[in-house]
Order: C-alpha cells, then structure tokens, then sequence
C-alpha cells in the first residue's frame, strides 16, 4: 500500500462493503452470530455498573471505608466517559475482534480481582475501573457492527433492542444487587468472570480488518482523564493538592489542544457558544445520575431500616418503566420536537427528585417505588433530543467527536455529584430539618440531598429554555418548530 493510499485509509477508516456485495453478506452472516454474545457481554457490565452504583454505601460501611465508597462509582464512571471516546474513534480503525477479546479480558481481570475486595476498598474501586474499562468495548463493538454490516432497515430494529438491553439490564442490576448484600456482594464481581468462555465465539466472528496510519489523541485524552479524576477526588476528599492538580490539568489540556495539530477536540468546538451551552446543560442536567440509586438505598437502610434486597424490590420498577419508555419515546419526541422533550425531560427529572424528597415522611412505598418513577420517566426523553442537538450544533464532519465529548460530560458531572453527595450523605450533613417535614437526622440530611439535586435540575431547564433560542439559531439543520 502506498503513502498516499495509506493515509486515505487512516483518514476514511476500514472500508465497508456495499450492502447486496458478497462480501457484505459474509460479513453479515458473522454479524448475526457475533451481535448476540457481543449484548450478553455488554448485559454483564451494565448489570454491574448499576448494581455496585446502588450498593457502594453497603461495601463501605462494612470494609470501614464509607468517605472513600464513592470513588467505586465515581472512578469508574470518569474512566467510562473516557474509553467510550477512545472506543468509538478506534472502531473505524483498528481490529474489532481484538478490542472486543482485550476488552472482554479485562473486564474479567477486573472481575477476579474484585473477588479479593474484602482485603481492601482500593481493591473494589482498581477491579471496578478494570471492568468498567473493559466492558464498554462491547457497546461501542454492537454500535459499529450494526452501523456497518447490517443491512440497513434491520439496523433501527438492533438500536431499539440496545437501548432496551440497557434499560432492563439497569433494572435486573438493582435486583440483584439488593439480594447480594444479604449473601456475598463479591458474588456480583464472580458473575462477570462468565464473560471469559465467550472468547472463543468472539474471536471466530468479528472482523479483524484494521486501517493502517491512524492516529488516536492519547496526549488529550490522558490529560482530561487526569483532569477529571482531580475534580472527582478534589469533592470527594475536599484536599487542596487535588485543587491544584484540577488547575494544572485543566491548564495543560488548554495549552494542548491549541498546539496540537490534531487534537481529539478543537478549541473552536469548545468556544462554539450553542455547542459550550448544551453542553452545559448536559452537565448539570446529568449531576445527580449517579447519585439517584445509591440515595434511594440509603433512605430504605438508615430511614425505614429495610435491607437493600427490599429496596431493589421497590426500586426496580421505576427503572423497568423507562425500559419501557425507552421504545415508546421516540414516536412522542418526533412529535412533540426536541425543545419540548429536553423541557419535559429536566423538568421530571428535577421534579421527581424533589417529590422523593418531600414522599420521605409518607413511607417507603411512595419514597422509593412511586416517586423514582418520575424521575425515570424524564430520563426517557432526554437523551436523544439533547444529544441530536449537540451534533447539530457543530459541522458535520466533527459530529462523532461531540458525541464522545457527550459521554465524556455524563460520566465526569454524574462523578463530581456522587462523590459530593455521596459525602453529604455519608456525614450525615444538613440533619437539622428540611422542607420536606422529615425528622432531624438522616432522614433530613437525605431530603435535603434529593432536593438540592432536584433544583440543580431545575436550573439546567431554565438555562435550556433562556437559551435554545441561541442553540437552534446556530443549528446545522433548521428547526422544525421555529
């Protein structure tokens, strides 16, 4: 292959054959083989991230760690919002059968050494990072699979299904997670190792093509990981060594990408004002996603004295609602537009908050099953619209780079807030009362949490709807409802 040829290929990525080629069909004959395993993989880490996002309270009270148990959710999820970026990038370029059996490998590493975290809190939080690293592979792996080798009036079938897997994925980790704490939670990491007997499938199945030349920004992205790990430590341990390790990251990932040739993101997508404020409503939007699981089960173990295998009972459902939602949000979102869904979206998001808040003194059922549903069900609406929008607020040709910076800015906020909630929580901070009429105590220290998340929320609508006139003025595509 010559320079030239090369550095087209590095540029285009791998090349996909046409649909009705012979060669397409053997490659979607592999596809349809490989799409399911790639799902139970996928089912496998979802199902972690969500139960051990419930029960990090549990794993630290009993290893006497409870001011460092959110870094088993907060940690991981920086490093999720990373690799989702490098993952989706390297798809185009590089073997998918050999991310997929590296992925899968480490997320089993990652799933033996948790089996050891009784030793150790550290332990848990180096076996979560390795899992939440290796897992992800196997949602960006089905995304390119179905973006390329699968003909194309099947492929919204396959998006709707992994949405669903997600969403009810989500829900049987919650499940589980509740009846673990009554057994062994180490029990949860052992169910990962199942991922191991999948390889052989795998490595028979997935195209092993790979684009020669390409280029991956490993300077930008370690340094907004170490950016966001600093921020996340800094709320999590309120030290001022981690202070300043936020102000010099976040200086030299500035200095970088202005002197980089090809920055994974450029300055000018970052000073774009509609793109800066949807992003910004992103992040507040998303502040309190990781905190929402492990909130309920705490008011159901310190408030009401129940076990989290009763919590998980009642929790679930509201979960299996936005599974639910997930298929039927689409068809409303279409008709009732982006503007209107991303406003319905924040405003049950916030609301729901604020109503499990002010549901505490009316009992578990309606605190914990009832009110998390509104929540939910916000949740259902707001993705797509919010995302759809950040793509078209930059040029086309830079539209995969905005949805990995997406991802990027759900994990670091969802991993700023549990840290800092999770520490308000922990403490016992703002007992005193609250507006909700709870006791003084915990009970007011977890009302007052949910409320000042619900109105964080609330925030992030108004500057939505201050805004959107800006955001959709500087549209790629014209809006539909101006």
């Amino acid at each position: 292959m010559t320079d030239t040829a090369a550095t087209v290929e590095a540029s285009n990525g791998i090349p996909v054959p046409e649909e009705g080629t012979p060669e397409f069909a053997e490659m979607n004959k592999m596809t349809r083989v490989a799409i399911p395993i790639v799902l139970i993989i996928f089912t496998l880490g979802v199902l972690q991230q969500q139960a051990f996002g419930m029960i990090y309270v549990n794993i630290g009270k009993q290893l006497g760690q409870s001011g460092l148990a959110p870094l088993i959710t907060s940690l991981p999820g920086i490093v999720l919002g990373i690799v989702c970026v490098i993952y989706g990038s390297l798809g185009d370029f590089v073997s998918l059968k050999k991310m997929m059996i590296l992925g899968t490998i480490v997320f089993v590493l990652g799933s033996i050494l948790g089996c050891f975290g009784t030793f150790n809190i550290w332990i848990v939080i180096a076996a979560r990072v390795l899992q939440s690293a290796g897992w992800q592979v196997s949602g960006s792996i089905f995304l390119v699979l179905v973006s390329k080798y699968v003909e194309k009036k099947k492929r919204v079938i396959w998006y709707g299904v992994f949405v669903a897997v997600f969403r009810f994925s989500a829900a049987l980790g919650v499940f589980l997670a509740g009846y673990m704490t009554l057994l062994d939670w180490r029990w949860l990491f052992g169910i990962g190792v199942i991922a191991v007997f999948f390889i052989p499938v795998l490595a028979k199945n997935l195209p092993d093509q790979h684009a020669k030349g390409a280029h991956i920004d490993g300077i930008g992205f370690t340094l907004i990981g170490l950016f966001a790990a600093a921020v996340t430590m800094f709320f999590t341990d309120m030290n001022w060594g981690w202070g300043i390790a936020c102000i010099v990251t976040l200086v030299a990932f500035i200095v970088y990408i202005n002197k980089a040739k090809a920055p994974f993101i450029t300055p000018k997508m970052l000073t774009n004002p509609a793109f800066a404020m949807t992003m910004t409503v992103i992040f507040i939007g998303y502040f309190f996603s990781y905190t929402l699981n492990a909130g309920v089960n705490a008011i159901g173990l310190n408030v009401y004295g129940i076990d989290s295998s009763k919590v998980s009972n009642l929790l679930v459902w509201s979960i299996i609602l936005a599974g639910i939602m997930g298929f039927a949000a689409g068809p409303i979102i279409q008709k009732i537009g982006r503007k209107a869904s991303v406003i319905l979206a924040l405003a049950c998001m916030g609301g729901g908050l604020i109503v499990i808040a002010f549901l505490i003194p009316a009992g578990k059922f309606w605190a914990l099953a009832v009110a998390p549903c509104i929540y939910y069900f916000g949740t259902s609406f707001f993705y797509q619209p919010i995302v759809d929008t950040a793509t078209l607020t930059v040029e086309a040709e830079e539209s995969g780079r905005a949805l990995g910076f997406n991802d990027l800015i759900q994990a670091i906020t969802g991993s700023i807030g549990v840290a800092l909630f999770g520490q308000l929580m922990a403490k016992g901070s703002m007992g005193g009362g609250s507006l909700a009429g709870t006791s003084t105590g915990l009970a007011s220290t977890y009302a007052n949490v949910f409320m000042i998340g619900g109105v964080i929320i609330l925030v992030a609508m108004v500057i939505f709807i201050c805004s959107m006139k800006m955001i959709y003025g500087h549209s790629r595509v014209a809006e539909e409802e101006q």
